[in-house]
């Protein structure tokens, strides 16, 4: 069930969802948008908007051609902090 969530509830979900993923799985890691949109329970549409703003920001790396986004190590850095941390 797809439910209506703010901008910044949006943005907050697919960025715990990345982060989660780097810690687990590394900097390189990467969601499909099919999966973050499962995983947030929101719209294809709304995800790939969050996912724009956030590339923007320099958070998040979406790469079109494979339809996957990850948590840029600058992102990392600014949000989980340093490694080891």
């Amino acid at each position: 069930m797809l439910s209506e969530r703010s901008g910044s509830e949006l943005v907050f979900s697919v960025l715990r969802a990345l982060m989660t993923a780097y810690q687990f799985w590394g900097p390189e890691s990467r969601l499909e948008l099919s999966a973050l949109c499962a995983i947030i329970g929101a719209s294809d549409h709304d995800v790939r908007g969050a996912l724009i703003f956030l590339t923007q920001e320099g958070l998040v790396a979406h790469d079109q051609a494979t339809d996957t986004a990850r948590l840029t190590v600058n992102g990392a850095r600014n949000l989980l902090g340093p490694p080891g941390q």
